[in-house]
């Protein structure tokens, strides 16, 4: 069973889909998740990558985001999530699309932009190297340049495992480690009020 944090649904336990990919993030990674993104959840329109259980985007909805837009190709792990979202009586705020994550950016346009995006991907996309590991992490930045000035991106990945060269591709990536897995931070840069001098 999962629990809620904190926010209007603390305490409130969930069930994990029997999926053998899904590895909700653990609490105390959860609650450093929200301690390092703070105000910027309230009100925020989220991106639930790899959904799963639906946890993260859940737990976002308890601290006061406006809705959560969740990506989940497994149909059990939808229908769980869909179920948790029941539970909660969350389910008008949570949208779950059932399909391939790599398919977002070209549907992004049919979807209010994000104000964060969560990213947690079955760990052997990255534990294989290769070609698996460079499209996972390309997709995630590429799903972070589609946020809204002054968003976050959060990716959860096994521990240190990403290059030099690949946290480059994100100038300012923060990262930080909860036992053997890691969470990385990308915060897209406000928007200069007086860059545009027409404006």
């Amino acid at each position: 069973m999962l629990r809620i944090t904190a926010g209007e649904h603390r305490g409130r336990k969930l069930k994990v889909p029997a999926v053998a990919a899904t590895r909700p993030l653990v609490e105390r990674a959860r609650e450093g998740v929200f301690n390092h993104l703070g105000p910027l959840v309230h009100d925020a329109v989220v991106w639930d990558v790899y959904a799963g259980s639906g946890i993260i985007g859940l737990e976002a909805l308890s601290r006061g985001a406006q809705e959560v837009l969740a990506i989940e190709r497994n149909a059990r792990a939808a229908a769980q999530l869909q179920e948790n979202a029941a539970i909660l009586g969350l389910s008008e705020r949570l949208r779950c699309l059932k399909l391939d994550a790599h398919r977002l950016p070209s549907l992004a346009d049919g979807f209010p932009a994000p104000d964060l995006v969560f990213f947690d991907p079955p760990y052997d996309d990255f534990r294989k190297g290769g070609h698996p590991r460079i499209k996972a992490w390309k997709l995630f930045c590429a799903l972070a340049k589609l946020l809204r000035p002054g968003g976050c991106a959060v990716a959860h990945t096994p521990r240190r495992l990403l290059t030099e060269e690949e946290c480059a591709a994100l100038p300012g990536l923060e990262c930080r480690d909860y036992g053997t897995t890691s969470l990385y931070w990308w915060h897209r840069p406000a928007e200069d009020p007086h860059e545009n001098p027409e404006a």
